[in-house]
């Protein structure tokens, strides 16, 4: 308020999530959140939804994600055909009602690892809040890239999220931005261990097992 700057949050891996106990996408003028395929409330194809509490907002996103029109062949503003189909809306409110248990879920997981890795020669991030919901649980390794390799040998995919820090991306260096140091040592660092709602607990101690029999 006293800069006169609006925040948009960006939830789109965090459905269900709290920060000090009260719920993500609650603090800005406006939230974004995605139903991917991969995220936490996920559809069969690309979705998305934005949420807020300002009615003017509100009725301009349904404005600007179907063409700019204000009623059938009446457009009032450029817009763009970014409509939720159907089909996805469907899936999205058949899987809706399961989302509380695969978050809880997702925690559990997330618990179990934190203490199988407990010693391991990893770097897990502390958990800063309870309400994380753990759409990924990414470990720090200085030798990344052998550890990688390593559990891809003992039948463990990892993935890297992310590997390029927004400042390093080509599409802004006409924007000069500022070196972010801690971004580029965690980037060069991370690495998402498998974790989803469905996990079986052997597979959870067989990841953890061959990230601490590693060497870096």
């Amino acid at each position: 308020s006293r800069h006169q700057l609006a925040v948009v949050e960006d939830c789109c891996q965090a459905h269900l999530a709290t920060c000090e106990g009260q719920p993500v996408g609650t603090f800005g003028v406006a939230a974004a959140y995605s139903f991917y395929p991969t995220k936490n409330l996920g559809a069969l194809g690309d979705g998305g939804a934005i949420t807020t509490s300002d009615a003017a907002l509100a009725a301009k996103a349904k404005r600007l994600r179907n063409g700019g029109q204000t009623d059938r062949y009446h457009h009032v503003e450029m817009g763009v055909n970014s409509r939720l189909d159907e089909m996805q809306a469907a899936i999205l409110s058949a899987r809706l009602p399961s989302l509380a248990r695969w978050t809880t879920a997702r925690r559990e997981v997330a618990g179990r690892y934190r203490r199988l890795l407990a010693g391991a020669p990893v770097d897990v991030p502390p958990e800063c809040d309870s309400g994380h919901v753990y759409h990924l649980l990414p470990v720090l390794s200085a030798s990344r890239d052998r550890l990688q390799t390593w559990l891809r040998e003992h039948g463990v995919e990892t993935l890297i999220h992310y590997p390029v820090p927004i400042p390093r991306q080509p599409a802004l260096a006409s924007e000069r931005p500022d070196v972010c140091p801690v971004a580029d040592r965690v980037c060069a660092q991370i690495l998402s261990v498998p974790l989803y709602p469905g996990i079986p607990e052997s597979e959870v101690e067989l990841v953890a097992s061959a990230i601490s029999r590693f060497t870096p």
